[in-house]
Parts: structure tokens; sequence; C-alpha cells
């Protein structure tokens, strides 16, 4: 194995510790929403009236609904803030949608006491809920932070470990770039073209065959480059190659183009 593949092959694991130090995570926010779900049932779907459901969509969104329908009567809001302790709920507001209809029969009268009902029982329960829930959030967030120095370290390795691997690959570029044949670029199967590579920013080459590095400056920045241009000879009808000269080309520019066009490269 080369440098830049064993290199390789420890990011791959450390991403995969990450991967799986994630899915951990997520499956403790996951415990913590059903667990706040759990207390959202046991204090607001107690005295449900007749014909009417509540709809528990998030922690911080209750719905009460006529049974049967999408649309929500009454809706009840989480608001909270961040503390200390994570994200803990301040207050809970209801927000009526408009409404009306004509008089007929007795169900707007049913309606009305459904959402009395709901309003009533938000009321009642409402210090305990919110203390309820807040607990729950604290006890969490106090384990989603032991989760911190894990990912502060792995995230760091990660960060260091690409960037020797990008020394490594700059190196090897510049190797391939000042060999005796450079790096020649050719059509994928069944097709023709080749890209265009932007020398300076009044300057494009297109149908680019190969790149060759003559001179490299001090600072490392910029190379002189031979360039290999493919072009069809209409008398012919053959694809011939043209080499031009270009003088002080940004490196990051050679490599972003390369790095682009990998498939092309043999």
């Amino acid at each position: 194995m080369t440098n830049i593949e064993i290199l390789e092959k420890r990011a791959e694991e450390l991403y995969n510790q990450k991967y799986r130090l994630e899915d951990r995570l997520n499956k403790l926010y996951d415990r913590k929403k059903q667990q706040k779900k759990i207390v959202l049932d046991k204090y607001l779907t107690s005295d449900i009236p007749e014909g009417y459901d509540i709809f528990i969509l998030t922690g911080e969104r209750v719905e009460l609904r006529k049974k049967g329908s999408t649309n929500s009567i009454v809706t009840a809001y989480f608001y909270d803030c961040w503390e200390e302790d994570g994200r803990m709920i301040e207050k809970i507001e209801l927000s009526l949608y408009s409404f009306r209809a004509e008089v007929s029969g007795n169900w707007i009268s049913e309606y009305f006491e459904a959402i009395s009902k709901f309003a009533i029982t938000v009321e009642d329960v409402n210090d305990d809920l919110i203390a309820e829930l807040n607990r729950i959030e604290s006890r969490y967030y106090k384990f989603e932070q032991s989760f911190r120095p894990y990912f502060k370290d792995i995230n760091k390795s990660i960060s260091d470990q690409n960037k020797d691997i990008k020394i490594l690959e700059k190196k090897k570029l510049m190797e391939e770039l000042f060999d005796e044949d450079g790096i020649s670029l050719t059509p994928e199967k069944d097709d023709n073209w080749l890209p265009r590579f932007e020398v300076k920013w009044d300057w494009e080459i297109s149908n680019v065959a190969g790149l060759r590095a003559v001179k490299k400056s001090a600072s490392g920045k910029s190379v002189d480059l031979e360039i290999k241009t493919r072009f069809r000879d209409w008398n012919s009808n053959d694809w011939k190659i043209e080499t031009l000269k270009a003088e002080r080309v940004r490196f990051d520019k050679v490599e972003l183009f390369l790095n682009r066009n990998k498939k092309y490269i043999v």
C-alpha cells in the first residue's frame, strides 16, 4: 500500500467511528422524543371529547382535530429557549383557527365545547407538564453533552488525517506533472469530449489532452506548463495534438482542474 492509501484507510476508520457515534446520538435523541411524547399523551389525552382526537406531532406541537379530519381545530405550541440544561420550555400557547359556519343543529356548540375542554385540560396541567418535559430535556441533554469530547477528538483526528492526505496528494501530483510525459487525459469510451482548462482569468483552453510542468516558482504556488490540446484536422479527418506554453499558472487551478477531471486521466 502507498502512504496515501494507508492514510485513506485510517481516515475511513475514523469516519466509521464518527458515524457510529452519530448513530448512538440519534438513538438517544429518538428516545428523548419518545419519552416526551409519552408525557404529552399522559397529560393531554385523558379527557378527549367524543368525536375528536389529539395528535402529538412533535415535542413542540399538539393538535386537537375532529375524527377523520387532517385539519387542526386548536393547536398547543410549546415555546422553548436555550438554558444551561438544554432547550427548556418556557410557555404553552393555544392557537385557534378562524371559524365561520351556518347554524344548523348542535354541532357548533359541540365544536366549541371540545375546544373548551382541551383548553381547560392544558390550563390545569400547564405547570406540571412543562416541569416534566423539562426534566426529560435536562436529563438527556447531559447524556448528549457527554458525547462532545469524543466528537471533538475524532473531528480533529479526521481533519489532521485529511491534511496529511492532501499534502501527499499534492506532492504526488507535482511529481507526475514534472515527469517526462506529464499527465495525459483521454476521452471516455464512445465520446470525443475532453475538458476545458481555465489557464488565466482571460484564457481558457478546450480539449485538453495533457499537462506537463516545466518550472515551478520559488513559493511553489505557480508553475510553467506545456498544455497539449487535441483538435480535428478536417483535411485528413484525424485527431492531432498541439502543444501550448503557459507561464506562471496558479497551481491551485491545475490541482482543481485535475481533481475535477480524474475520470479522463490515463
